[in-house]
C-alpha cells in the first residue's frame, strides 16, 4: 500500500518533463482566483511549484506552496531558489497551523489527490482572509482527468472528481460559490470565505 506522499516523491524526479506544467488555462486560472498587485497566495498541492510564475506574473507579493511530497518541494525549492517572495512547505494541507492568512487559495491539478475534503474545506477557510477566495481548478475535463487517473494511479492515492457543481457542495457551507465550470476542456470552481 501506497500513500499519497510516497506515490509523488517517485515522480518527482521527472515530474516537470512529464507533466504538463505550462498550459494557457494557468493565467486564468491566477486570474479565476483574483490573483493581482500585492496578493498573497496558498497553492496547496502546489507539486514542483507549476502556479508559482503565474502569481507572481499576476502581481502576487507573497506565494507559500505546500505539498504532502518532500521530494516535489524539494524541486520547488531548486526552481525558485532566490525568489524571496516564495516560500515552500512540505507538509500535508490539513495539518497546516496558520501563522498568516492569505488572499487567494488555489489546488490546480491537484484536488483529487486530497482525500480529507471536508477537513479540507474546514482548513481552507481557516487560512484564508475575510473575504478570501479558493480556486480549484485542472488544466482538463473531468472525464479527461478521471479517465487518467483509472489507467495506473493506485486508488488509494486518488478519488474520482464528481461534477463540479456537485463537488461544490461540502464548500457551500463556508464559502459562497459563483463560478462553476465543468467543460470537456476545463474543470474549475471557485468563490470567496462567508
Amino acid at each position: 500500500m501506497i500513500d499519497v506522499a510516497e506515490y509523488f516523491d517517485a515522480k518527482a524526479s521527472n515530474w516537470d518533463a512529464s507533466a504538463h506544467t505550462s498550459s494557457p488555462i494557468q493565467p486564468a486560472v491566477a486570474a479565476l482566483a483574483g490573483v493581482g498587485d500585492g496578493s498573497s497566495v496558498l497553492d496547496l498541492g502546489c507539486g514542483t511549484g507549476v502556479m508559482v510564475s503565474e502569481y507572481l506574473k499576476a502581481g502576487a507579493e507573497r506565494v507559500l506552496g505546500v505539498d504532502v511530497s518532500p521530494q516535489m518541494i524539494a524541486r520547488a525549492r531548486e526552481k525558485f531558489s532566490g525568489e524571496g517572495r516564495v516560500e515552500f512547505i512540505a507538509s500535508d494541507a490539513v495539518d497546516l497551523e496558520p501563522r498568516d492568512t492569505f488572499d487567494a487559495a488555489v489546488i490546480y491539478n491537484a484536488y483529487p489527490h486530497f482525500l480529507k475534503r471536508e477537513l479540507l474545506v474546514r482548513k481552507v477557510a481557516e487560512l484564508l482572509a475575510p473575504h478570501g477566495r479558493f480556486t480549484i481548478a485542472h488544466g482538463a475535463g473531468r472525464d479527461q482527468i478521471n479517465g487518467h487517473h483509472r489507467h495506473g494511479v493506485p486508488g488509494e492515492v486518488v478519488c474520482e472528481l464528481r461534477a463540479a457543481e456537485e463537488e461544490c457542495d461540502i464548500w457551500r457551507d463556508l464559502f459562497t460559490i459563483d463560478a462553476v465550470i465543468d467543460t470537456p476542456e476545463f474543470y474549475a470552481f471557485s468563490g470567496f470565505l462567508k
